[in-house]
């Protein structure tokens, strides 16, 4: 039953659309233990003095500024094709002289040829049809020996699964099914990063558990009942029912939620 991905023409989407996308973004970037996982692959990289890094698909800017305070970049720029997560980026880090943002699309950056230090993508991918552009631009605008660090969910892990026939579980599985337009990008990045003559470094996994309020998966929760409900596939009733469960749950401490994350380094190869 799967539709078009909005996440993949986020900026021409309806301004409610991108600004209930922009909150639930906010609500997993500010996760600690997707704070943790995001520290995991970027604190061992090692980029030069004054390197200048570059975020596709900046979202609301969180992982942006990690690229400063994590990689080390001594300044970053975000490129996001939704004007609204521009705007709360901008509002939210106005105060950091080191980061900029702009609305652009990652297939076409606009950069120089050669011209940055780093390129992250962090659940970016999985949104894109035709992965392959980005990480061509990507290697375009990468310096000999830069650096390339790809972070995305391995999506056919996601669940809030506790038993079986879980109808919570139908609501992670139906938003998947709504909202990603390749659940196995990373386990298909390492052919396309060496296909367009990136070096390969280090994989690692990283398991993503929900904790304390489970922020980010209750806005998973809420957004799939309200969209089954709105492709008529569940009365209003059993929308609101089923995000009651969710919230007893929590309160019961019974709510779980998992999804593995996979990061892929990569390098320009120097002399390139």
């Amino acid at each position: 039953m799967q539709v078009s991905d909005p996440y993949s023409n986020l900026g021409s989407q309806d301004r409610a659309v991108q600004t209930r996308i922009a909150e639930a973004m906010e609500a997993r970037c500010i996760d600690p233990a997707q704070v943790a996982l995001r520290r995991a692959y970027l604190n061992d990289l090692e980029l030069p003095t004054g390197a200048l890094a570059v975020e596709f698909g900046s979202g609301t800017g969180h992982v942006t500024k990690n690229l400063i305070d994590m990689a080390g970049a001594s300044s970053a720029l975000g490129i996001e094709p939704s004007p609204v997560m521009v705007d709360r980026a901008q509002a939210l880090f106005s105060a950091e002289p080191a980061l900029t943002f702009q609305t652009g699309d990652a297939k076409a950056s606009g950069l120089e040829d050669a011209s940055v230090d780093m390129v992250l993508m962090h659940t970016l991918l999985c949104h894109v049809p035709g992965p392959e552009d980005v990480v061509a631009e990507a290697f375009r605008v990468l310096k000999p020996g830069g650096v390339l660090a790809i972070c995305d969910g391995d999506y056919d892990t996601a669940t809030t699964q506790i038993g079986d026939f879980d109808p919570l579980d139908q609501i992670v599985r139906f938003m998947l099914d709504q909202n990603v337009t390749n659940m196995w990008i990373m386990r298909q990045i390492a052919d396309i990063l060496s296909g367009h003559g990136f070096e390969l470094s280090q994989r690692r996994a990283h398991g993503y558990v929900a904790e304390g309020e489970a922020a980010y998966f209750m806005t998973v929760i809420e957004r799939g009942a309200d969209k089954m409900v709105e492709n008529g596939l569940v009365f209003p009733q059993t929308g609101e029912a089923l995000k009651a469960e969710a919230k007893l749950r929590l309160e019961a401490n019974r709510f779980f939620g998992f999804m593995s994350y996979v990061s892929q380094i990569a390098h320009k190869p120097r002399g390139v």
